[in-house]
Parts: structure tokens; sequence; C-alpha cells
């Protein structure tokens, strides 16, 4: 049984239970029709995977990679902590997440988009973990949980949890999800984020930002990524990344002591490669003298980068990596953000340490 508040209404959830306050703005990959057609193809027998392959597999390859690929969890082994307590998934989008750690602990599982929920549903339905999911449709900054996590997940959701409304700051809204995460945890708690990196190189390079697809607006400093994006679109930038130094200092502001950062290849949505970036990012460092270890792609529509593209990467990556640096600038970030509770101490584990 889990309890939380929703719109100042007490509400418990028992295993396989589902809540729906859902909400009509939030983050969609594919039409509501569309993916309302599939969930019912599932509900009436179809195997999910099945129905997800012929629907998107030659039609929306990269949106295919992005339900089925395996390395969506590819982050699990390292960055986990141990147990089996309940975990929240925070904008569990397809179930990628939720999913597969319910075969291994109770889960809630919380996604405001109504359709997305469905298919969450009806896919963990065929996949037995149904009984150890908890629903919740609805956003995460208007549900107040009573219950305390062991773990929870942001993966690919901080950059996007000030979207999506016209009330708040979006970076407001982001740091105001932080701080609720942390109240959220367990005393042992930990938090683990997925989230690209705003000075990526490739970035850097001209490659199109994952979440605006045009290039040279998302890479810079908030205050100026706001102006060229309200002068390139007539809209407000809602979504925002950030580089190692930014984030490790959103997640101490909010109360976060103990951190531990990871570098992602080709990104934490597929991660071929996943390497701590302690000690000053020298495992890192020593990998990219090598050169990229994973070739990287467009994260706005997976197409892959040029071979001229990936050589300028290469080279630049090795320079960084001579000088010590080059941890400052790997696509995409894992992060596991803890508390330490012992009244004596004040470790904090940090790769731009």
């Amino acid at each position: 049984m889990i309890e939380f508040l929703n719109s100042g209404k007490h509400q418990r959830l028992s295993p396989g239970g589902h809540f729906a306050r859902p909400r009509e703005g939030g983050f969609r990959d594919t039409p509501p029709d569309d993916q309302g057609t599939l969930v019912a193809e599932i509900e009436n027998g179809r195997p999910w995977r099945d129905a997800v392959d012929e629907r998107y597999a030659r039609a929306k390859p990269w949106l295919h990679r992005i339900i089925v690929d395996p390395r969506r969890t590819a982050f699990f082994d390292q960055l986990l902590p141990a147990g089996g307590g309940l975990a929240l998934d925070i904008g569990s989008g397809w179930g990628q997440i939720a999913r597969p750690l319910a075969a291994h602990r109770p889960v809630v599982a919380l996604e405001p988009v109504a359709e997305r929920m469905a298919f969450i549903r009806a896919a963990a339905r065929q996949d037995g973990v149904e009984s150890n999911l908890y629903f919740v449709e609805a956003d995460y900054l208007d549900t107040t949980f009573a219950t305390r996590f062991s773990v929870i997940t942001a993966i690919g959701v901080l950059e996007w949890s000030g979207a999506f409304q016209q009330d708040t700051d979006p970076q407001a809204r982001q740091n105001a999800f932080l701080l609720k995460t942390r109240r959220e945890l367990a005393p042992d708690g930990a938090l683990i984020i997925g989230i690209e990196n705003r000075l990526g190189l490739k970035y850097l390079l001209g490659c199109p930002d994952d979440h605006l697809g045009v290039p040279d607006i998302a890479l810079h400093h908030a205050d100026l990524a706001r102006v060229r994006w309200k002068n390139a679109s007539g809209q407000a930038l809602q979504s925002f990344t950030y580089s190692l130094a930014e984030l490790a200092a959103m997640l101490r502001t909010a109360g976060f002591t103990r951190l531990a950062f990871f570098g992602a290849f080709p990104d934490y949505k597929l991660p071929d490669v996943i390497v701590p970036l302690d000690d000053g990012g020298r495992l890192v460092n020593e990998l990219l003298l090598k050169g990229p270890p994973a070739p990287e792609h467009n994260g706005y529509n997976g197409d892959p980068l040029s071979a001229v593209f990936q050589e300028e990467l290469g080279s630049l990556y090795r320079s960084l990596a001579e000088d010590g640096i080059a941890h400052h600038f790997v696509p995409s970030f894992f992060v596991r953000a803890s508390q330490d509770h012992r009244p004596d101490s004040s470790h904090v584990a940090i790769g731009s340490r």
C-alpha cells in the first residue's frame, strides 16, 4: 500500500492499483490516437513487442529503439542501490524502466499522459509484473507522497520537469522537483538521474539539441538560451540541461550531499559505455585518449553522425583528455544522488573534483 496527496485529497493505492488524474499537456512522441490504437491491440491479446515492431520499426525507427532496446536499463547494475525496497519511476513514458525494475522490486510508475499510462499497464500485464506495480497517472509536482522510496529514477525527466505549464518559471520548477525528490526518499535512498550534458562536445560542434531539434541554443547559459529560443521560435524556453558543475550545484542546493556522476556514451538513452567521473574524471579521460568509446548520434532523431563529424569528435576528445578536462564534455550524465546521514560527515563524491 502506498499513500499520497493529490490536489489536496488523500489517496491509498494497493499493488496493481491505478490512480488517474491525467493532464492535457505532457511529453508525447506519438499522437494520442495512434498510441490508443496500439493499446487496444495489446489489450486484445497481441504481444506488445510485436505490435510495437510492426507499427514503429520502419516508420519511426528512433522511437522504436527508445521503446524496445534493452540498453534502456543498462544503468541498473552500476547505479541502482542494493536491495529490493520500493522504487518510484517518475515520467515512466512507455514503461521502459518501471516494468523491468518491477521484476525485482515494487515500483510506482508515475506518468501524467493518459495514453502512455494505458500502454504501461497493458504491457505490464503481459510481462507478468502488474501486481508489483502501482500506477499513478498524475503530475509529480501535484502529488505529495507520504510513502518514502528506496530509489527514485528520473531518466530523461529533469530537463522536462519545468515544461508544459505557464504558471512558474521552468528552472524554478526544476529546483522544486529536485527538492521534492530528496524529501520523498528514505534516509538511505538514492535519486538516479539520466540527462544530456549542456556542454556535450557534439553540441559544441553543432549537433542539434535533443529537445529543441536545433543547434546553438540549448548549449548556452540559460540566460542566453532563453533569448535565442524566443527569437527563433517566438516561444519561451521550457527545457533546460546543465553542465556537470551546474547540475552538481543544483543537487547540493536541494540537500543532496553525496553525488556520484557517470559519463554515458553515446548517451543516457541507449548507453553502450557508462564510466564513473570520480577522481577528477581520470577513467574517462584515459578512455578518451583513445577516441570516443562509441559512435555518437543525433539525439533528436537517432540519425548517425557523419564520419567526418566522428573524426572531429575523436580528435577534440583526445585534446581535452590530454588536458584532463574531457569529463566536462561527455554527451550525457547519469547521476546517483543521496544524503549522508552520519552527523560528522560531509563526504561528497563528484566527478568535478
